[in-house]
């Protein structure tokens, strides 16, 4: 007797997840500011498989930023993304054919305060989200809605230093209360930051800090990301006054480590890594500071002010729910690694993609198992994905390599639904062909939808729908028993 397959929860959140700055464009309509997304010029020299550690070295400056606004001849593919601005309502329709009921997207922060301090918000921008908003929801999906993408608004940066500078409470707090006022009543999942934890790349697009507004570096990132857990235990505390429904939740990428080896140096080190990581979910979810992270601290001479009063904040405001993003896993090696946690060793027993992204279901699995026994809070996985350079041919595109990494992540979460964790969701990244956050390229494709358009912008930017559609079609309709 063939064993019955098994289906994924009847409200379990089937969809997809983008952001502004990578999918809208219109960088320069009804009043948007600038972001220091705006400011990536694509670069086809670039190597992919190094890109990290290249866009790291030249982490910009003062200079820089102004060099890319004055720019008149570099392509700078994220103030154009797909036209998603002009084309939400054919996408929407699209991602609705396929069946979905949930859709992850951000709120472009220049859009709403274009310089990021002003105290009222831009009118035109908010209608636009207005728009967005109500049509999801009249496709019958959930919004689940990031406030902030990688795209603070340039003032932020050149006026105040980023997140290191308490101020930007203040003005956070304010956008995502005018984001809560709004739409408080119409989307219950907010994540107010993206990828909180990737300092090691993201000190520049993720808290605002330029190389030559800093002395200390690893000083001022922790320094940033305090300020930003103050910021979500704000929001926290506000979302209970006006709507004890709305539910907030932090995101990581994930950065679960394997060991190289089992011996007991590898072990430890692992440990001591992966924990690392944990801190950024261990502060909003468990309500303090944990103590490995205070002796880190102090061994290392990192000085972060966490007062009292910050401390009763944190406590009482835990967020509801943890997002995470997995792509691929990641070892250490405790002979060659350092605690730097850009510092990672190539797995020999997993392939990779051009872009050097191993491909690893059960780390997926790990990963899942690991933060629910940690924190016992519901779980997104709030992306997922293959980016890869797809041929388009005959109206189409043939991505069997698509589906069988997604089919494979997908077994990964009903593996974990069985044992008891509770996900709600399943949102691969970049359902519909998006600009690449890290090299900034059209090339590197994750969509079940292909956008004709390559990476200087050129092409109709028509959708057509690849093989991958029909087949997560089929998979949300059997609730994810016919894979």
């Amino acid at each position: 007797m063939e064993k019955e397959r098994f289906k994924f929860p009847a409200n379990f959140l089937w969809g997809g997840a983008t952001a502004a700055c990578q999918m809208e464009g219109a960088y320069d309509v009804d009043g948007r500011g600038l972001s220091t997304s705006d400011i990536h010029r694509y670069n086809a020299k670039l190597d992919r498989v190094h890109y990290r550690k290249k866009l790291v070295e030249n982490e910009h400056t003062l200079a820089t930023l102004a060099a890319a606004v004055a720019d008149q001849e570099g392509y700078y593919p994220k103030r154009y993304g797909n036209d998603f601005y002009h084309r939400y309502k054919e996408d929407i329709a699209l991602l609705k054919e396929m069946g979905m009921n949930s859709f992850r997207f951000s709120i472009a922060w220049p859009r709403i305060f274009p310089r990021g301090d002003e105290l009222k918000p831009n009118e035109k921008g908010l209608q636009f989200y207005d728009k967005v908003i109500q049509e999801v929801i009249a496709a019958g999906m959930e919004p689940i809605v990031t406030m902030f993408h990688y795209d603070i608004p340039l003032p932020l940066l050149t006026e105040y230093g980023g997140f290191k500078n308490p101020k930007l409470i203040e003005f956070m707090v304010r956008y995502a209360t005018v984001l809560l006022d709004r739409y408080g009543s119409l989307v219950k999942y907010w994540i107010p930051f993206n990828q909180t934890n990737l300092i090691q790349y993201c000190s520049f697009k993720s808290l605002g800090i330029l190389r030559d507004q800093t002395k200390n570096l690893t000083e001022d990132q922790y320094i940033a990301i305090h300020h930003q857990f103050l910021i979500d235990a704000q929001i926290k505390a506000y979302a209970k006054k006006i709507n004890p429904a709305i539910k907030i939740g932090i995101m990581l990428a994930d950065c679960t480590y394997y060991p190289m080896t089992c011996r007991p140096e590898d072990i430890v080190f692992t440990m001591k890594r992966n924990r690392m990581q944990y801190f950024y979910a261990d502060v909003p979810l468990r309500g303090k500071y944990p103590g490995f992270m205070l002796r880190y601290f102090k061994e290392n001479d990192i000085h972060v002010e966490i007062t009292e009063a910050d401390k009763i904040l944190l406590k009482e405001n835990t967020l509801d729910f943890l997002a995470f993003s997995y792509y691929y896993s990641r070892t250490l090696d405790s002979q060659k690694n350092t605690m730097n946690p850009a510092s990672i060793s190539e797995n020999p027993y997993l392939k990779a993609n051009a872009w050097g992204w191993t491909i690893d279901p059960l780390g997926m699995y790990n990963a899942i198992s690991q933060y629910w026994d940690r924190y016992q809070k519901p779980i997104m996985i709030a992306e997922n994905g293959f980016g890869y350079e797809d041929i388009f041919t005959d109206g189409t595109v043939h991505d069997d390599y698509r589906i069988d990494y997604l089919r494979q992540h997908i077994q990964a979460v009903a593996e974990a639904l069985q044992d008891g964790v509770k996900v709600l969701a399943y949102l691969p990244w970049g359902p519909i062909d998006l600009v690449s956050s890290g090299t900034a390229e059209m090339s590197k494709r994750y969509g079940f939808i292909y956008v004709d358009q390559d990476d200087l912008g050129h092409g109709s930017k028509n959708r057509y729908r690849k093989d991958s559609f029909y087949w997560y079609q089929k998979v949300i309709a059997s609730r994810g028993s016919d894979l």
